[in-house]
């Protein structure tokens, strides 16, 4: 409210008292009426909006109407926050607000029907634009629970920059979660900051690469609690839970997000099992930003039967596909071992990799009170 009673202070120009009506001719912008209480109700129920949001559940009648009767005039005329109704092909399709702080901030809710179009990034270009313009806000924070890719994608797309996690930060429904943060200014162009590295579906001979489910997180488990694979891999934390496996997977899905790596998990193409998993990363090194390494474990019953080899073989196919064809556009790839790990050593090779060197005490190996460091195995791959 201070900050507000400031801004209308130092205006000529008093700001609203009821929401203007905003458009870029596809996507509008506008106060709520008696008309959109279905709608608001249906984005209300949704699943994805009560899994992400502390929306009140059970959702009533009553809670839509209160909203858009009361709760958004209410807040316009105090000046406690700029709430809209987005519109998209002549319908309701989902809330946008403006709270101004501090700190300044964004909120959004989409409705199930007009998801995957881009609704909602042309809606909070409008609403940033207005907030910088008419209402001399030099910022807007976004923030919601980490692993919320969906609101994170319209973030993305509007140019905001990702600050990081913080833990226990988001108040949910029973107590607090870990929380995504990022920002944009009045000065920052709204278009990504990042590629967003897609997760393509690759299908090979042996084994099929695919995005991570849930169906994964145990075999994630068993494969990092074997003790070979930590071994070579010391830095994998133990034990090896199913909260570690999901903050894994959690986070190589957001460092996709911000052009840093693709990871895929490698799966048997009959039952879909996961057998392996495999990534290419390091792929925004500003000294080279057209090279990749590579890394890759396999679970313990998938060892020896050629299965990350035929993995390595469809993704170096697809990181040195230029990006205008749908690859990852890489002129050179690198793969770093152990120099006492045969087996990974013999899994580049094979895949056409040449030796570079051998770098003296290049890595630790080993479990908890008996580790070494080792000289490491590097190899290069040229497009």
């Amino acid at each position: 409210m201070r900050i507000l009673a400031r801004l209308r202070h130092d205006r000529r120009v008093p700001l609203p008292t009821s929401a203007p009506t905003l458009t870029d001719g596809v996507v509008t912008l506008r106060a709520h009426t008696p008309d959109d209480a279905e709608g608001v109700l249906a984005m209300a129920r949704d699943p994805e909006t009560v899994r992400w949001t502390s929306i009140p559940v059970p959702y009533g009648p009553g809670h839509a109407r209160r909203w858009i009767e009361e709760k958004a005039p209410h807040d316009w005329r105090t000046g406690a926050a700029f709430r809209w109704a987005v519109e998209a092909d002549g319908r309701f399709a989902g809330n946008l607000d403006v709270n101004p702080g501090p700190p300044p901030s964004v909120g959004f809710g989409l409705a199930p029907v007009a998801r995957g179009r881009g609704v909602m990034a042309r809606a909070q270009r409008l609403a940033a634009r207005w907030a910088f313009r008419e209402a001399g806000l030099p910022v807007l924070h976004w923030w919601a629970q980490a692993g919320n890719l969906a609101s994170w994608r319209v973030a993305h797309a509007c140019g905001f920059r990702h600050e990081g996690t913080r833990r226990l930060a988001v108040p949910r429904r029973g107590g607090l979660v870990d929380g995504w943060f990022a920002s944009l200014t009045a000065t920052d162009p709204m278009t990504p900051r990042t590629i967003w590295w897609p997760t393509p579906t690759l299908t090979g001979e042996r084994v099929r690469l695919r995005p991570h489910t849930a169906a994964d997180l145990p075999r994630i488990v068993e494969a990092c609690a074997d003790p070979r694979t930590r071994h070579w891999l010391p830095g994998l934390p133990h034990p090896y839970t199913v909260e570690a496996a999901q903050e894994f997977v959690l986070t190589a899905r957001l460092d996709e997000s911000l052009g840093r790596s693709v990871t895929w998990a490698v799966a048997d193409p009959v039952d879909d099992r996961l057998l392996a998993n495999i990534s290419v990363f390091a792929l925004d090194d500003p000294v080279n930003p057209t090279a990749g390494e590579i890394g890759y474990w396999a679970h313990p019953d998938a060892r020896g039967r050629g299965v990350v080899g035929g993995a390595l073989d469809l993704v170096v196919a697809h990181a040195v596909t230029p990006v205008a064809a749908g690859g990852l556009g890489r002129h050179r790839l690198q793969i770093g071992a152990s120099w006492s790990n045969t087996a990974s050593r013999h899994v580049a090779e094979r895949a056409g990799f040449r030796l570079a060197g051998r770098f003296t005490r290049d890595g630790v190996v080993g479990i908890d009170g008996d580790r070494t460091i080792e000289d490491g195995a590097w190899y290069e791959l040229l497009a």
